[in-house]
């Protein structure tokens, strides 16, 4: 497989960006300065002097990341629950970096794994890549996007099955796995001796989620143990947990999340993304492989890191961007209803984008997604990722394939974490194209 000749989406919004009047094609949060950050913060000074970095010396940094970094880190985990601590950490470059060591150290050509299906594009084409034999844990639209256990039970190969990849909250969809189906995902992992890796990148941005929760996971960081606050605010609001909180409890270790501040920060050019596991042997594993390919993380974009991730800056940042999320969830729910006849869509309920199906008024029938964004793009301006162009890895399973193109048709990732005033006018524009399709159909007369 010629991995350069993939990822569709980045090449889509890429190639198109440059010319568009609104962007709602992306996945991320506003980026902010550290003038941002600043404000942000409850204590402006401290956080001035953080980001002080004149006399730092910026030789190779840590082998395994900084580790008052890997400190703040773990303390964003509930410590009671998951026994996680700053030696758990390895720091990468970006969630796509973390995602990268993980791969290249513990899978090989003709390893059968298991991926979430649909997901974000390179969980898929990197074990592609390597060689790995794949099956697809299918999200089903008839189902309101939810994972079927059964379903993960006769696609695992006793014996064979090497991994199990996961995407929580998901990117598309927007909806996200509930703490007690996490927990019977980790129980059959650990039955069958499976390496489970989640991508969670977009927690912890849950929809729910209210400011006594955001400072409680936040608190850790100054040395203070929250885990009991945080398990009570969670469990209240049924936010679920990690993934790797579940590993104490079941007594597996053989458990790995990654993640970085590029989704629910908006620092995607602070390029720190983690991970995280228990499991000794993996760990040296990716230790290893990361020595060989980076050596280091930049040093001062750990110490940026060490801040935001602290009490001081942390749950500001996430407030800010969930509250954007919750205000463009709601005008994209009024559009929705407004336009029944031609949209639909199961409501987000984490992270930034939603999968929204668009219809034929006239026939009621799905569109073509690729060319109703072609031109929605020509006409007005407006970028969206069309499902079956970017999220779509049907290509040799024949017969199945074009079914599973089938269900993506008339779908495309709408993002809603952007600023409110780009989804306004991205709604507008979308109203505008909407309408005179109608026209054109006739179902709508001038």
């Amino acid at each position: 497989m010629d991995i350069t000749s993939n990822f569709q989406l980045y090449h889509w919004i890429f190639s198109n960006a440059s010319t568009a009047r609104a962007i709602l094609a992306s996945s991320d949060t506003p980026a902010l300065s550290l003038n941002d950050i600043i404000a942000l913060s409850s204590d402006p000074t401290a956080t001035t002097a953080a980001f002080n970095f004149v006399s730092q010396r910026l030789g190779l940094g840590s082998a395994q990341g900084a580790e008052p970094l890997r400190s703040a880190l773990a303390a964003t985990y509930t410590a009671q629950k998951s026994k996680i601590d700053a030696s758990n950490v390895i720091i990468a470059n970006g969630t796509s970096g973390a995602n990268h060591i993980i791969y290249r150290s513990l899978l090989q050509s003709n390893d059968h794994v298991i991926v979430q299906y649909p997901t974000y594009g390179p969980l898929i084409e990197e074990p592609l890549h390597i060689g790995c034999d794949l099956s697809f844990w299918r999200l089903r639209a008839e189902r309101n996007w939810e994972l079927d256990l059964d379903e993960l039970k006769r696609l695992i190969k006793p014996g064979v099955t090497r991994m199990l990849i996961l995407n929580n909250p998901n990117n598309p969809t927007g909806t996200h796995l509930p703490t007690a189906f996490q927990r019977e995902i980790v129980e059959l992992a650990k039955q069958y001796d499976l390496i489970v890796h989640c991508d969670e990148i977009f927690r912890p941005l849950f929809h729910n989620a209210d400011t006594a929760y955001l400072t409680s996971i936040s608190n850790g960081a100054n040395g203070t143990n929250a885990s009991d606050t945080v398990s009570d605010t969670a469990s209240a609001k049924d936010i679920p947990t990690s993934l790797i909180e579940h590993a104490d409890t079941i007594g597996y270790d053989k458990l790995i999340v990654t993640s970085s501040l590029s989704k629910c920060y908006g620092l995607s050019g602070v390029r720190i993304g983690w991970i995280l596991t228990r499991d000794k042997e993996i760990l040296a594993k990716m230790m290893h492989y990361r020595l060989f390919s980076m050596q280091s993380a930049s040093v001062i974009d750990e110490l940026i890191a060490t801040e935001v991730l602290g009490p001081r800056c942390r749950p500001a940042i996430l407030q800010k961007h969930l509250s954007i999320a919750r205000t463009n969830l709601d005008l994209i729910q009024r559009f929705v209803d407004e336009h029944r006849e031609q949209c639909e869509w199961v409501r987000p309920t984490a992270a930034s984008t939603a999968f929204v199906k668009f219809k034929d008024a006239a026939t009621g029938h799905p569109v073509d997604d690729v060319q109703f964004g072609k031109e929605l793009m020509e006409r007005k301006g407006l970028l969206i990722s069309p499902a079956s162009m970017c999220f779509s890895f049907d290509e040799g399973m024949g017969k199945k394939g074009e079914e599973w193109r089938e269900e993506f048709k008339g779908r495309v990732r709408f993002h809603f974490t952007t600023r409110t005033e780009i989804v306004q006018l991205g709604l507008k524009l979308l109203g505008e194209f909407l309408d005179e399709e109608k026209i054109k159909t006739g179902v709508q007369k001038l």
